[in-house]
C-alpha cells in the first residue's frame, strides 16, 4: 500500500477530476495560479542572491539517500510491563512473545526475498526491530540515483509497507568541557552536593537511604569506560555495576564490553546517575543502580538514527527501567521514527529521558527528537551553583579573581603581565597604533570574528587576548585558524565589567594580571538559572516541552580514565542523568508505580526557577515545569491531572480548564487554588517569522477561579477546580507572544509539599506565521549555467532557460522554512494550460525550521519526475513546466491546497529539453 505518495495523490487526482483552477488560501479571491504568478513576478528579485554568486552546483548537490527505514505493518512484539506481569503469572507470556515475535520475523524475510527475488537489488541489512517497531533499516548498494525513486516506490506499493524514510543522521553530542582532574573534596563540595541538595536527593538519601538499589538503567551514548574505579572496574560479572551492555559502533570488539567510550561523553552522563568514588569524594545521583551501557557514536562524527532505535530495542530486551538519551537532533516533530520509537519504550512501561538540545542561541521552537514526544522527559539545563577553573589575577584598586574556561597559557603561570585596554579600538577590529608586544590585550566581544581579533592582536606583539561577553552568561571563543599562536579566553560580561571597573579605578589603559598556577573554586553567577546554552521549547504545535529541569551548567562526573578520571562539563546531556537518576530513586521508593506517574510526579513537585536578578518567574518555555525536586515527588501523596497545560493559541484556547486533584495521605487534607504567573516571552519577528532573539515582557495572563478556591478531601478522595485564563491584553496580540505561569495547589498542613501544574498559550493566532518565509524572497530555484555556476530563475527572463534534467543540469529548489512545517507538497503544472499534473517525489514530511542561518535552507533537487494522478513515478516529456509550493500552516491537515491555511508559491517557468 502506499504511504505518503498516497495522500499527495488523493489530494492531486481530486484536482485532476475537478480541474478547477487551484485555490490559494492567503488570498482572498481565491487567484488561480497564473494570477498567483503573475502577483510573485513583481515581488520576485531581478537579481541574483548575492550569496549565490559565486556559488556552483557542488554546494547543494548532496547525494541521494542510501540507507533507509522501512516500517510493515503487523504490530511489534513488545508487552506493556504490567500486562508482561500478568501474563507471565499465567504462564501465557513466552507463547505470546514468541507468536508475535515469529510474526513479524516472517515479514521481514518476506520483504528481503522481495528485494532479492523480485526486485534483484542488492541491499544489506543493517538492523532489524522487533519490540518497539515493526522494521527493518537497510543499505541499497549500488543502485543509480536515476534508479532509486523507482525502486523506493516499488517498496512503498508492498501491501505489507506502511512507511519508508530516509535514515537521519545524528551528531555526536556536544557538551562544554570546562576542566580536567581529581578535585579534592573543597573543589567538589559546589558542584555535587550543592547539586543533589537543589534536586532534593540529598533528602531522599538521608530520610529514605535511597540509592536507586534494584533498578536498572540504561545509558545509550559513546559508551562506558568500564574499568573506571566510580563503577567497580569491571563488567557483566556479580557485583559490577555496569551488568549490561552492546556496542553498536564495533560489534565485534569483544575487548570493552558495553562500547568502550573514546569520547567521554557517555562516561560523564554515567557517572551523574550512578558513578561511586568514596576515595575521590564523588557519588552520583542513584548510586547503587545497575547500568546497561549502549554505545552508538563512534569516536570522530556521527551516527544514525536507526542506530539510536536498535539500542532501544537493545535496552528494552534487556529489562531497563529507565533509559538515559543525553542526545538528540533532527526534526522538532514527535513523528520522527526515532520519537515514536521512544514514546513506545515509554508505553511499554519504561521511564525514558532525553535532553532538550543546547541550541539556547537559535530562539523558539528548538525542542530535539526524540525529546520532543509526548511520553518522554523533556530535560532542560539549571546552572549549578559551583566550579573549579583555572583563574588569573587582577591587581588594580581591589583585587579580583577571574576564571576563564580554557587551558592556561604554557610558561606564565605566576608572572606579573600588562592587560592593555585600547581606548580607540575596544573590539579590536581594526590595527593597533602602538604596540602591544609582551602584553595582554582587553577586548569587548562584536562587530567581527574572534580570529580577526586575534590576528590582529598577534600582528601587533600581543601574547594573548582576552574577550569579555557583550551579553549575559559565559563565553567560549572558538579560534580555530592555524596561523593564529597566541591565545584567546572569553570571559562573561559580568567579569568584564569588573575588570573595566579596575582600569577606570587606575585611570589608566594598562593594569597587571597574574595567571595562577592552581585552580580556584568559584560561585557561578548563574547560578540556578536555567543555562543560555539550553534550547527553548514549545513545541511545533504549542505543546510543553521541556517537561522539566535539572543542574546542568558546571557539572563535575566521571570520564575515561586515559582522559584524566574527572571533568567538569555543562549541557543539556548532563542535566538529563540528573532526572534519570532521581526517576530510579523514585522507582526504587514506589516499585509498582505506574511509568508515566514518574513524569508527571516530578512534574508537580519540581520548583519553577527565577528570570535574572527578578522575582518573576522565567517561561514555561524554558524551564517547563522548573527544576526537578525528588524528595518531594516522593513524599508527596498528593496527585493532580493534567500534570501540563498547552492551551494553544487564541484561536483554539478552551473556555474553561479543569484540573483534578487526589488525596493520598492518610488524613485529611484541604488543597486552595492559586496563580503564579510567569514573563511572557517573544520569539518572532512582527511578520512572524522567528527570530534567535527572545524578548522579555512583566504582563501575563490572569487565573479566574471558575468556583471554589479551596476544596477539602478525605483519603483517596478526588476534587476538582475550575478555571480559566485571560491572555495579558496588553501585548499585542498580532505579534505571537507566549504566556505562562504555573497553577499552584497548596495543601493546607504546611509540612506536605505544594503542587504546581505549568501552562503556556500563544497570544494571537498561530496560523499567521510565517512558513515559507515568502517576505524575504524565498524560495529559490536555481539551475547550472554553462560554467557550472548556480543562478536563481526569475521571472523577468525572456525566454525560460532549459535544462536536460541530465546529470547535473537539473534545477534546485532552496526553501527557507522559518516555522516548523507539517507536510510539504510540491505541485507540478503544465505551463501552458496551467493544469496540475504531478508532484514533486520529496519526503517533506514533520520537517524542523531552517534557522537564521544565510547557507542553510530544506534542498530539493528535480530532475523532471513526477508522480502522476495514478500514482506513479514519470519522467516528463519536452515542454514548459512550473512548481506549486503549498505549506500547511500549524494545526491545519496535510490536505494539500483544498485545505485549511496555508502558504504557495509557484516558481518561474522551467523548460525541459531533453
Amino acid at each position: 500500500m502506499r504511504t505518503k505518495y498516497t495522500l499527495l495523490v488523493l489530494s492531486l487526482t481530486a484536482a485532476l477530476i475537478t480541474a478547477a483552477p487551484l485555490p490559494d488560501n492567503n488570498n482572498e479571491n481565491n487567484a488561480p495560479p497564473e494570477a498567483i504568478a503573475q502577483q510573485q513576478q513583481q515581488q520576485q528579485p531581478q537579481t541574483p542572491f548575492a550569496f549565490l554568486e559565486q556559488t556552483n552546483f557542488e554546494a547543494f548537490a548532496t547525494p541521494p539517500p542510501s540507507s533507509f527505514l522501512i516500517e510493515f505493518n503487523l504490530p511489534p512484539a513488545g508487552v506493556n510491563r504490567h500486562e508482561r506481569m500478568r501474563m507471565e503469572e499465567t504462564g501465557e507470556f513466552q507463547g505470546f512473545t514468541a507468536n508475535r515475535h515469529a510474526d513479524v520475523a516472517n515479514q521481514h524475510q518476506n520483504f528481503q526475498d522481495y528485494m532479492s527475488d523480485q526486485l534483484k537489488v542488492d541491499f544489506a541489512v543493517r538492523h532489524e526491530f522487533f519490540n518497539l517497531m515493526n522494521g527493518i533499516s537497510i543499505d541499497l548498494q549500488g543502485v543509480p540515483p536515476h534508479q532509486l525513486q523507482e525502486i523506493l516506490e516499488e517498496i512503498r506499493s508492498l501491501p505489507d509497507v506502511v512507511k519508508v524514510s530516509p535514515l537521519i543522521p545524528m551528531n555526536q553530542p556536544k557538551s562544554i568541557i570546562h576542566d580536567v582532574g581529581i578535585y579534592n573534596a573543597l573543589a567538589a563540595e559546589p558542584q555535587l552536593s550543592t547539586a543533589h541538595e537543589q534536586t532534593g536527593v540529598l533528602n531522599a538519601r538521608n530520610e529514605r537511604q535511597l540509592t536507586g538499589k534494584g533498578i536498572k538503567v540504561g545509558v545509550i551514548d559513546t559508551g562506558v569506560d568500564y574499568t573506571h574505579e566510580a563503577f567497580g572496574s569491571c563488567f557483566g560479572s556479580p557485583g559490577c555495576k555496569i551488568q549490561y551492555g552492546f556496542d553498536f559502533v564495533e560489534p565485534n570488539r569483544l575487548k570493552y564490553p558495553g562500547g568502550f567510550d573514546c569520547v567521554g561523553h557517555g562516561t560523564h552522563v554515567a557517572g551523574i546517575i550512578s558513578g561511586n568514588s568514596t576515595k575521590n569524594h564523588f557519588m552520583g545521583v542513584a548510586p547503587q543502580v545497575t547500568l546497561g551501557v549502549y554505545r552508538v557514536f563512534p569516536c570522530k562524527g556521527s551516527s544514525k538514527d536507526d542506530v539510536i532505535i536498535a539500542a532501544l530495542e537493545r535496552a528494552y530486551s534487556d529489562g531497563m527501567d529507565v533509559v538515559n538519551l543525553s542526545l538528540g537532533g533532527g526534526s522538532s516533530w514527535a513523528n520522527t521514527s526515532l520519537s515514536k520509537v521512544a514514546g513506545s519504550l515509554a508505553n511499554l512501561g519504561v521511564v525514558v529521558v532525553a535532553a532538550i538540545g543546547n541550541d539556547g542561541d537559535l530562539g523558539l521552537d528548538e525542542v530535539s527528537s526524540p525529546s520532543i514526544n509526548r511520553d518522554a522527559i523533556s530535560v532542560a539545563s539549571f546552572e549549578g551553583s559551583g566550579y573549579l577553573s583555572n583563574y588569573f589575577q587582577v591587581k588594580g584598586v581591589s583585587e579580583a579573581r577571574i576564571d576563564y574556561s580554557d587551558s592556561a597559557p604554557k610558561d606564565l603561570a605566576d608572572v606579573p603581565l600588562s592587560l592593555i585596554l585600547p581606548p580607540d579600538n575596544i573590539e579590536g577590529c581594526g590595527p593597533y597604533k602602538d604596540s602591544l608586544v609582551g602584553a595582554i590585550v582587553f577586548l569587548k566581544r562584536g562587530s567581527c570574528s574572534f580570529v580577526q581579533k586575534i590576528k590582529l592582536a598577534q600582528d601587533a606583539g600581543a601574547i594573548g587576548c582576552i574577550f569579555y561577553n557583550n551579553a549575559e552568561g559565559g563565553l567560549r571563543p572558538k579560534v580555530d585558524d592555524p596561523s593564529v599562536r597566541i591565545f584567546g579566553h572569553g570571559i562573561s560580561q559580568k567579569q568584564g565589567q569588573l575588570i573595566l571597573e579596575q582600569f577606570a579605578s587606575a585611570k589608566a589603559s594598562k593594569i597587571q594580571v597574574t595567571y595562577k598556577a592552581e585552580k580556584g573554586v568559584f560561585k557561578n553567577e548563574m547560578a540556578d538559572q536555567i543555562s543560555t546554552f539550553s534550547s527553548w521549547g514549545l513545541g511545533p504545535e504549542l505543546e510543553i516541552k521541556p517537561d522539566l529541569g535539572a543542574p546542568g551548567g558546571y557539572i563535575y562526573s566521571t570520564i575515561p580514565m586515559a582522559k584524566g578520571s574527572y571533568s567538569t562539563m555543562s549541557g543539556t546531556s548532563m542535566a538529563t542523568p540528573f532526572v534519570a537518576g532521581a526517576a530510579a530513586l523514585m522507582l526504587q521508593a514506589n516499585p509498582t508505580i505506574d511509568r508515566k506517574e514518574v513524569l508527571g510526579r516530578l512534574q508537580v513537585y519540581a520548583k519553577p526557577g527565577m528570570y535574572r536578578d527578578t522575582k518573576i518567574l522565567d517561561s514555561v518555555a524554558r524551564q517547563g515545569a522548573g527544576m526537578v525536586h525528588v524528595w518531594d515527588a516522593i513524599r508527596g501523596k498528593a496527585f493532580v491531572e493534567p500534570t501540563r497545560l498547552a492551551l494553544n493559541d487564541t484561536d483554539n484556547t478552551l473556555s474553561s480548564y479543569t484540573i483534578t486533584v487526589t488525596n493520598q495521605y492518610e488524613t485529611a487534607e484541604t488543597f486552595s487554588l492559586s496563580h503564579i504567573p510567569a514573563y511572557s516571552v517573544l520569539g518572532f519577528t512582527p511578520s512572524g517569522l522567528p527570530s534567535d532573539k527572545v524578548t522579555y515582557n512583566e504582563d501575563a495572563a490572569s487565573l479566574v477561579i471558575e468556583k471554589e478556591d479551596t476544596i477539602r478531601l478525605e483519603p483517596g478522595e478526588t476534587g476538582t477546580f475550575i478555571f480559566h485564563f485571560d491572555a495579558p491584553s496588553d501585548l499585542d496580540i498580532q505579534s505571537h507572544w507566549i504566556y505562562s505561569g504555573y497553577v499552584k495547589i497548596t495543601p493546607s498542613d504546611t509540612s506536605r509539599p505544594s503542587m504546581q501544574v505549568p501552562y503556556a498559550g500563544m497570544h494571537g493566532s498561530y496560523s499567521t506565521i510565517d512558513i515559507l518565509n515568502l517576505q524575504e524572497n524565498y524560495p529559490i530555484i536555481v539551475g547550472p549555467t554553462a560554467e557550472g555556476r548556480l543562478l536563481p530563475i526569475t521571472f523577468n527572463e525572456e525566454q525560460p532557460r532549459s535544462y536536460t534534467m541530465v546529470g547535473r543540469n537539473i534545477v534546485t529548489m532552496l526553501l527557507k522554512i522559518s516555522n516548523p512545517l507539517r507536510n510539504l507538497q510540491i505541485y507540478v503544472m503544465d505551463a501552458t494550460s496551467r493544469k496540475v499534473i504531478g508532484m514533486v517525489p520529496v519526503d517533506g514530511d514533520y520537517i524542523g525550521r531552517t534557522d537564521n542561518v544565510k547557507s542553510k535552507f530544506f534542498v530539493v533537487p528535480w530532475a523532471g519526475r513526477i508522480i502522476d494522478g495514478d500514482g506513479d513515478l514519470i519522467q516528463l516529456a519536452n515542454g514548459d513546466y512550473t512548481l506549486m509550493v503549498v505549506a500547511p500552516k500549524p494545526f491545519s491537515a496535510n490536505v494539500g491546497l483544498s485545505g485549511g491555511p496555508h502558504e504557495s508559491w509557484t516558481s518561474p517557468v522551467i523548460r525541459i529539453k531533453h
